[in-house]
């Protein structure tokens, strides 16, 4: 999905009266509408102002998110496909292993996330400055995305809460509104230049005679002709706004260039995925999901113009010569994936999903294993594909402490 941004911003001047508009053309909802009647900000101050406890989900195609308010303040938020935790975002970023944090979570049984983020912490095993970084990227994922969401459908059911399959927050109201707002203005200027965070840059190979300003070494340095800004912010171990921020300053001061990605490849990785999901269910015995998936994403292709079509788990057709390019492409098969992972997750054990496209990563070329890396058409934190087999990526010095037992009382 490109970011085409607009120029401007129309507000609403007068807040409605909350009980008006809480007024619902279905009997299930307490209040619904398209977001091209209203702006995100305005539908979160006016939950807020309310005090209200209840759900507000978005949808925009198939993709979406719902916002869970406990008396005006936002506590929780789920997506259709799996959102990433601290303990996943740190392992991301390599600041832990997969096997370190599922040996630290056993030794711990009954403890919530929150409190075992807390004890790495006074422990001085991980730096709150991490975590901080952490929650950044965080909320990058669950909540400054939807200010770029336009003209999608949205309900509100009251006193309505369902913490599942989604991340908590504490960080106030809003301080939300305000950083995602300025963020959606900043996009305004920096949307021209880096259109989309699976736009690939590279070091222009004529660089100018003057040296990088030092706050912009380490993006310079990450831009390697391979990667797209999520993988860049991931690599420096920033958020994907200030990587997309940092990169805008080095184009315009012609350090880097963009590179579009391969839409050949992108079009050949996801056919392998999903024939390779399809043909492991089969193999695990579960032919009725194996038939569902196809069918899903049959229906996904047809309603989002892809010309990709699964017949008996082989693709038949593919989207090299459909007019979509490759990074609206790899939007829409990210957000199909995502989903498909997020609903298999709930239904295979971790080692059985681990398996859904272990095989297809160990027997692919390196130019795709750094692709499924970097698009992540699977869910590379929940089955330890990098700690397995990626040798690249190492647990900071000092935390091996971290699978060791929780300390005594008396300690």
């Amino acid at each position: 999905m490109y970011w085409i941004l607009l120029s401007q911003r129309s507000r609403l001047m007068v807040q409605p009266d909350m009980s008006a508009v809480l007024s619902s053309q279905h009997p299930d909802y307490d209040l619904q509408g398209r977001l091209g009647n209203f702006m995100i900000t305005d539908l979160l101050q006016m939950i807020q102002l309310s005090g209200k406890s209840g759900t507000l989900t978005l949808h925009q195609g198939w993709n979406s998110r719902s916002i869970i308010f406990e008396q005006g303040r936002i506590t929780y938020v789920a997506s259709g496909s799996k959102l990433p935790g601290q303990f996943d975002l740190l392992v991301r970023t390599g600041r832990l292993t997969r096997q370190q944090v599922e040996l630290f979570r056993q030794r711990r049984p009954g403890k919530s996330e929150e409190e075992m983020i807390d004890e790495l912490i006074k422990r001085k095993l991980i730096e709150r400055s991490a975590i901080e970084r952490c929650n950044e990227q965080l909320l990058e994922s669950a909540i400054y995305t939807l200010f770029l969401w336009r003209n999608c459908a949205f309900t509100f059911i009251a006193n309505q809460i369902d913490k599942r399959n989604g991340v908590a927050v504490s960080v106030d109201g809003n301080h939300l509104i305000i950083e995602g707002t300025r963020r959606l203005d900043e996009w305004i200027e920096i949307s021209p230049v880096v259109p989309s965070v699976f736009m690939i840059f590279r070091k222009r190979p004529h660089l100018v005679d003057k040296p990088v300003p030092e706050h912009l070494v380490p993006v310079f340095n990450a831009a390697n002709g391979t990667r797209d800004v999520t993988a860049i912010a991931r690599t420096v171990g920033i958020s994907q706004f200030d990587a997309a921020r940092a990169l805008f300053e080095l184009a315009n001061e012609k350090y880097v260039e963009s590179n579009p990605p391969s839409k050949a490849k992108v079009c050949e990785l996801f056919q392998l995925c999903v024939e390779s999901i399809y043909m492991k269910m089969v193999l695990y015995e579960r032919s009725r999901l194996a038939l569902d998936f196809e069918h899903e994403l049959n229906r996904f292709a047809s309603d989002n113009n892809l010309r990709v079509r699964m017949n008996s788990g082989r693709t038949t057709r593919g989207d090299f010569d459909n007019p979509i390019n490759a990074i609206d492409l790899i939007e829409l098969y990210k957000t199909f994936i995502g989903i498909q992972n997020n609903e298999l997750s709930q239904v295979f054990e971790p080692r059985v999903f681990q398996g859904l496209m272990e095989g297809l990563y160990l027997n692919a070329d390196p130019e795709m294993q750094s692709m499924m890396r970097m698009y992540e058409f699977f869910d590379i934190d929940s089955i330890a594909i990098l700690d397995m087999f990626d040798s690249s990526v190492q647990a900071k010095e000092g935390t091996t402490y971290l699978t060791s037992p929780v300390p005594s009382k008396s300690a």
